[in-house]
């Protein structure tokens, strides 16, 4: 290992472990995220950029965007995310205004949608890409998701999709 790399994981160890004391925005007794460390060489190639994804495409359109998400199985992190709102250990905030919503305010939302998470037809999430030329390798921090609610026309097809909240992942 060459002295340059000892010395950030050196560092990384030592930020680590400092880094695992409470923070004022989570309650006691949680875990922080564990951040994989970016290599050394990666460089920044786009910041803050909004990928978005429809998970449940219109199965009588394009058979190209059924198939982009055929493995999507994201119940998981829509259930944690609304568990940990309504626990108190995640503040979400209004897509539109970034002002923090109450597990209230998420209540109100989703009783729009009749408390239908499977009416989630989109998740747009914030990132930022790391390339490294080293290891021909993308690395992605996603910064936060943005869950995006059906809207139906008068023919039951999907016209758009409202903002319900962002969650901040990191």
């Amino acid at each position: 290992m060459t002295g340059m790399r000892k010395v950030v994981f050196f560092l990384l160890a030592i930020t680590l472990i400092t880094g695992c004391n409470e923070r004022g925005d989570q309650k006691k007794g949680t875990v922080p995220p564990v951040v994989e460390a970016l290599p050394v060489e990666a460089v920044l190639i786009a910041a803050n950029i909004v990928t978005e994804v429809v998970v449940k495409p219109d199965p009588d359109g394009d058979p190209w965007e059924v198939e982009k998400v055929s493995g999507y199985q994201g119940e998981a992190l829509v259930s944690n995310i609304f568990d940990r709102i309504y626990d108190g250990t995640l503040t979400v905030f209004d897509y539109h205004s970034g002002e923090p919503l109450s597990p209230d305010d998420v209540k109100e939302i989703e009783a729009e949608f009749s408390n239908d998470r499977t009416l989630i037809g989109k998740l747009s999430f914030t990132e930022d890409w790391y390339y490294d030329p080293v290891a021909h390798h993308l690395h992605k921090r996603t910064r936060s998701v943005t869950f995006g609610y059906e809207l139906y026309n008068n023919l039951g097809k999907v016209y758009a999709y409202r903002a319900a909240f962002r969650a901040d992942l990191n």
